[in-house]
């Protein structure tokens, strides 16, 4: 019997200090802070939609339309006017996609990225700040 209680008092110990030693997930996501629907883009699409998506510590725009016979999804990862990250992925209807990662120092994405970021209103845009 005392083995049975020991053996229980150590799994227990191993438990507790498993549960506190264990690391947190902190809940990034804060929350959508606008959507804009139908943007003049370069290049064309259709029925797209920007979201400006608040994170524990940037700000994210996904970018989603129609391209083509394809879909096509950005996302531009940033805090006040530093980008961190963007990149692209273009779903085909036979089931093939293909990704890109964004040349953050190329020109274009620079001004892709101000454009897409201008669709958005001040207030929303100050909270990425």
């Amino acid at each position: 019997m005392k083995l049975h209680a020991l053996i229980f008092a150590t799994l227990t110990g191993l438990a507790l200090s498993a549960c506190t030693t264990a690391p947190t997930v902190e809940h990034l996501d804060a929350g959508v802070l606008q959507e804009v629907h139908n943007l003049d883009v370069y290049p064309d699409t259709l029925n797209n939609k920007a979201r400006l998506n608040k994170l524990h510590d940037k700000c994210v725009i996904e970018f989603t339309g129609q391209m083509g016979n394809g879909r096509v999804v950005e996302q531009w990862a940033f805090k006040g006017l530093t980008l961190f990250s963007a990149g692209s992925a273009l779903f085909s209807p036979d089931g093939t996609s293909s990704a890109q990662k964004f040349d953050l120092y190329d020109e274009n994405t620079q001004k892709n990225f101000l454009a897409l970021r201008k669709n958005f209103a001040k207030e929303a845009l100050e909270q990425c700040n």
